[in-house]
C-alpha cells in the first residue's frame, strides 16, 4: 500500500510538471544533479561518419543503470502512468537535426505492475540506444550537438520522478559534441560520362 501511494504521488507530480511545461511553451526543465539511481548516459558518434546536409548519421548512447534500478524502455507504452525513455532534439539546434529512428539493444524484461495495472518493459543491465539523425541543412560553423533524454527509473520498492538530462551529460562535466556539417558533393555536368569513357 505504501508503494502504491508513493507511485501515485510521483505520477501526479510528473503530470503537473508536464502541464506546466506545455503551458509555458519552454524547453524541458533539465536535472542539475544525479539522483539516487545514478543512471549514466554516454554518447558518441563513429569517427567514420561525417554529417552531411540532406543525409543521415547514427548516434550511439550507452545507458548504464545503477545497482538494482531499472530504466523503462522506449518501447514501453506510457498509458499506465510510468514514463518510457524518450529522446528529443533541443529547439536551439532543431533547424539542423531531426530524429528519424530509434533502436535499443540489450535485454528487455517485460512484466506487469499491478499498482498501475500496466505492462512494463525495462532494462536492468547496461544497453545501447542507436539514434538515426537526419541533417536538415548545412551550417557554416560547427554546431554543438546534444540531445534531451527523458526517462524514469524504479527499483523493487520505489520509483524516482522522471527527469530530463542533456546528453552528453553536462551535469557530470561532459561537453556537447562539435559537429561540422558538410555539403553532399554534386556531380559536375558530364563527369559521369567522362568517368565511364575512362573505364572503357
Amino acid at each position: 500500500m505504501k508503494l502504491l501511494i508513493i507511485k501515485i504521488f510521483l505520477t501526479l507530480l510528473f503530470v503537473g510538471s508536464i502541464c506546466h511545461t506545455s503551458i509555458a511553451g519552454t524547453e524541458p526543465r533539465l536535472a542539475t544533479k544525479l539522483g539516487l539511481d545514478s543512471t549514466i548516459f554516454k554518447m558518441d558518434i563513429g569517427p567514420d561518419q561525417t554529417p552531411k546536409a540532406g543525409g543521415t548519421f547514427k548516434v550511439n548512447i550507452h545507458v548504464t543503470p545503477h545497482g538494482d534500478w531499472h530504466v523503462y524502455s522506449a518501447k514501453m507504452s506510457s498509458e499506465g502512468g510510468l514514463t518510457p525513455l524518450t529522446i528529443a532534439v533541443p529547439a536551439e539546434i532543431s533547424e539542423y537535426f531531426k530524429i528519424t529512428a530509434l533502436e535499443e539493444t540489450g535485454d528487455i524484461r517485460t512484466g506487469f505492475d499491478s499498482n498501475f495495472m500496466a505492462t512494463t518493459m525495462a532494462h536492468y543491465t547496461p544497453y545501447d540506444i542507436t539514434v538515426t539523425v537526419t541533417v536538415l541543412k548545412k551550417s557554416a560553423d560547427q554546431v554543438p550537438f546534444f540531445l534531451f533524454l527523458h526517462y524514469q527509473t524504479c527499483n523493487e520498492t520505489m520509483c524516482m520522478p522522471p527527469r530530463t538530462f542533456a546528453v552528453p551529460m553536462t551535469v557530470i562535466g561532459q561537453q556537447p559534441l562539435k559537429l561540422k556539417i558538410a555539403l553532399i558533393p554534386k556531380s559536375k555536368p558530364g563527369y559521369e560520362l567522362a568517368f565511364r569513357d575512362k573505364l572503357r
